[in-house]
């Protein structure tokens, strides 16, 4: 089963009679952006869905092509169930990263622009999010707090609990992405 990773205390539970500690995982607090398509979305709106999130700007000469394409295979992976998984591409240069451009850049991969969304918004919610509820600095220690370029794909349960980060270009991490996500649907 796909770890957990955060916790945000230790509480406790009864258990045949008996108070046992629990542990409380840090789960996502919603974030509002803007999607290629011009439309307001939050996570509020994905309840139920598991997340695939990656971080990218779309004028990026180095690793963000490259994970376009390692999310492209993925999506495809659950064209199948579109609704399980909701992919999530958040653009990490958002005063460049327009609408009409990521609609552009998504249009390229050709994505079914309904279960694969890229996100642009204000760049204090995106950084808040990515470091303080997703631990991008932590899953990527080489990341630059000001700039979040990280190679990792995201795992958010559906309570939004995260579940774990995986190396877009690594074959063998993206096959443990894929098989990770039945897994999580299965948990109670």
């Amino acid at each position: 089963m796909p770890p957990h990773y955060f916790y945000d205390s230790v509480g406790v539970k009864t258990v045949r009679g008996k108070s046992v500690p629990d542990t409380i995982w840090h789960r996502a607090k919603n974030i509002s952006l803007t999607n290629q398509l011009g439309k307001k979305v939050s996570l509020d709106d994905l309840k139920g869905k598991i997340l695939v999130v990656d971080f990218f700007f779309s004028h990026c000469p180095s690793i963000c092509p490259g994970m376009a394409k390692s999310m492209k295979r993925l999506q495809q992976s659950f064209q199948q169930n579109p609704e399980i998984v909701q992919f999530l591409t958040i653009s990490i240069d958002p005063e460049r990263d327009s609408v009409p451009q990521l609609r552009k850049f998504a249009n390229r991969l050709d994505i079914d622009h309904d279960t694969w969304w890229f996100l642009t918004g204000d760049k204090d919610d995106i950084y808040d999010f990515a470091l303080n509820e997703l631990g991008a600095n932590i899953a990527d220690t080489e990341v630059d707090t000001a700039f979040i370029h990280t190679e990792n794909i995201f795992l958010i349960d559906s309570n939004r609990v995260l579940r774990g980060w995986y190396n877009a270009f690594d074959s063998v991490k993206q096959h443990q992405l894929v098989s990770d996500i039945p897994k999580i649907m299965l948990q109670k």
